[in-house]
């Protein structure tokens, strides 16, 4: 199997999120995603990425995370180029799940628990879809761009959010309630 090509995909709708999709030549199409700073990513991933990876087995998961992660001595840890690095890992492992008719976390080693705990950003619909950064809804009178607006919640009241979602089997939630005076005070 061979890579053929690297695609990615904008929507105007989260200007702050971009995902990738690696073609192969045998049919699996791995998708992968990550967010900030997506100019600089697209622009990595199309303009030294994509060279790199046409041709190559995308099973070579390993060896190509490598690659794309410790190109030479000093090589920072964060960036568009891990955030590139990380896209592309993500889809190499969906390639591979799809090509070997198995999850992802039994090619990883396999379950080591049942369940595992999960919490609620609590970030509201609007999440990442400015492109710039995020705010706390300050306006409590603003409406909800849908049936559950959490960020909204969290700032009205966020006892009842916190019910709400232990209701659901959700038992935690990270909310920022200070970030507004943090911005106003520096």
């Amino acid at each position: 199997m061979k890579i053929t090509a690297i695609e990615t995909i904008r929507l105007a709708s989260y200007g702050n999120a971009i995902w990738v999709r690696i073609h192969t030549d045998e049919g699996p199409l791995g998708l992968g995603e990550t967010w900030r700073g997506i100019d600089a990513v697209e622009a990595h991933l199309h303009g030294e990425v994509a060279a790199r990876l046409i041709g190559r087995d995308p099973r070579a998961i390993d060896a190509i995370a490598k690659e794309l992660t410790e190109p030479y001595v000093g090589f920072g840890a964060a960036g568009a180029e891990m955030r590139a690095a990380s896209a592309i890992d993500i889809a190499l492992w969906d390639v591979l799940g799809q090509a070997t008719g198995q999850p992802i976390h039994q090619l990883l080693g396999g379950l080591t628990r049942p369940k595992i705990r999960t919490y609620n950003t609590c970030a509201g619909y609007a999440y990442n879809q400015s492109g710039t950064r995020r705010e706390v809804l300050r306006d409590t009178a603003i409406n909800a761009a849908g049936p559950y607006e959490d960020q909204k919640a969290f700032m009205t009241d966020a006892g009842a959010l916190a019910k709400s979602l232990l209701a659901e089997g959700v038992g935690a939630m990270k909310i920022w309630p200070f970030d507004p005076f943090a911005a106003r005070s520096g």
